[in-house]
């Protein structure tokens, strides 16, 4: 059950006590939980936090992929970061696609999983499609 289970972190400069925050995600990660960064691309984005906490997820922040499709330096910056992420091994979460335009960009580039309004909009239950969660696009394995 406990693979089943994303702990969700916001990336700040809060985060004082990166050895602290690293014992926690190394032994909960014993249990089978993974870890995502949230947010990541607004404001702080520490990529040397990234690497040596070693997240399983990092989602791309909503005000970059809002953008993508009308801003050169919001594609440069995803791009990057789903660059960066994949040398890694982190798998991404684009946050806010909310139409087909920003869904097939975001493929284009490689992002693993997608969260928005043009996939569905939060409810009680959740959606699923035949092949899994709405929003998996298949290639995050």
């Amino acid at each position: 059950m406990a693979s089943r289970l994303v702990v969700e972190l916001l990336e700040s400069e809060q985060i004082e006590t990166l050895t602290e925050v690293g014992d926690f995600v190394s032994s909960t990660r014993e249990l089978g939980v993974r870890f995502a960064i949230d947010d990541f691309g607004s404001g702080y984005s520490n990529f040397a936090h990234i690497a040596s906490l070693q997240f399983d997820f990092l989602k791309i922040d909503g005000s970059l992929v809002r953008n993508i499709c009308s801003s050169q330096q919001a594609l440069d910056i995803v791009t990057t970061i789903v660059d960066f992420s994949r040398k890694l091994g982190i798998r991404t979460i684009a946050e806010f696609v909310s139409d087909e335009q920003t869904y097939e960009r975001v493929r284009q580039l490689g992002v693993d999983y997608c969260q928005g309004y043009y996939l569905g909009r939060p409810g009680a239950e959740p959606v699923w499609a035949a092949d899994g969660p709405t929003g998996d696009m298949g290639t995050g394995g």
